[in-house]
């Protein structure tokens, strides 16, 4: 009787001006086709904070080809790259790019295991502000993305300043934000429409399924409910007591009720859509 191995490898791809995404491919190694599942961390996570190593694990041994990654970001900052160019790293409009360019090496078969991975059938799953993320990459690739999972997910964090859009800053303004502060507001000044996410949640072709947890942040708890009010023909699940990672720390101390919910309705979900 042949036993199966849980295969893990690592990958990197750079992305142009000095950034590199760093990545992990789980898979079981039985030369079958499987659907695939990209993992995007949350704004201050990365693909080996907390609860993913675990998650990511999970969802290769349930039969998805999975790939876990950290947004360029990361290596931007290990690599002592300058303040601005860590800010422009740290933008929602180059998560875009490193979601695009993970995608886009899968589907030109570069990323390791390539010959087990069916890129007919992609999901997608985000968590905190890369649930934002995946969003709008399913509306602006409706053909490469089946399904979508957001977990505590959508709002960015970065601090808005209350004006106009075209009217001048107030005195003293831009000294009350830092270079990534004022990076990250004037790439979702600049880029609103884009990041409008309950008009993109309206007209997604993918299913989405919006996990959040009612212990979480009231930005995040309000835009569920108008998610839910505005597409109603997406999937939502509440985890009763669940806080913004599911009640789980970093370092990992092991799975909570909340995670272990969330992750079972994934997968669920996951094995519906993606077949």
């Amino acid at each position: 009787m042949s036993v199966r191995t849980l295969a893990v490898h690592s990958f990197k791809l750079e992305v142009g001006e000095g950034l590199t995404i760093e990545g992990e491919v789980k898979s079981w190694q039985d030369n079958e086709l499987k659907p695939v599942v990209i993992v995007s961390h949350g704004f201050r996570g990365h693909k080996d904070w907390a609860f993913w190593p675990e998650v990511t694990r999970q969802l290769a041994e349930q039969g998805f080809y999975t790939v876990s990654y950290d947004f360029s970001r990361i290596a931007a900052v290990r690599d002592g790259l300058d303040e601005q160019r860590i800010a422009q790293a740290t933008t929602l409009l180059q998560e875009q790019l490193d979601l695009h360019a993970v995608t886009q090496a899968l589907r030109a078969r570069q990323l390791p295991l390539a010959e087990q991975a069916d890129t007919s059938r992609i999901g997608l799953i985000g968590h905190s502000r890369a649930g934002g993320s995946v969003i709008v990459y399913a509306a602006e690739h409706p053909a490469a993305v089946q399904a979508i999972v957001v977990w505590n997910g959508g709002a960015g964090p970065v601090r808005l300043q209350p004006q106009a859009k075209d009217s001048a800053p107030e005195q003293g303004q831009a000294e009350q934000l830092s270079v990534l502060e004022a990076t990250l507001r004037d790439d979702q000044l600049h880029n609103a429409e884009r990041y409008a996410l309950v008009e993109r949640i309206e007209t997604l072709a993918a299913q989405v399924l919006i996990v959040q947890g009612d212990d979480d942040r009231e930005q995040l708890l309000e835009q569920f409910r108008t998610f839910q009010e505005r597409a109603p023909q997406h999937h939502y699940l509440t985890i009763a007591s669940g806080n913004h990672t599911f009640n789980t720390v970093h370092p990992y101390e092991g799975a909570s009720p909340q995670l272990s919910e969330a992750v079972e309705a994934t997968i669920q979900f996951l094995r519906v859509q993606l077949g």
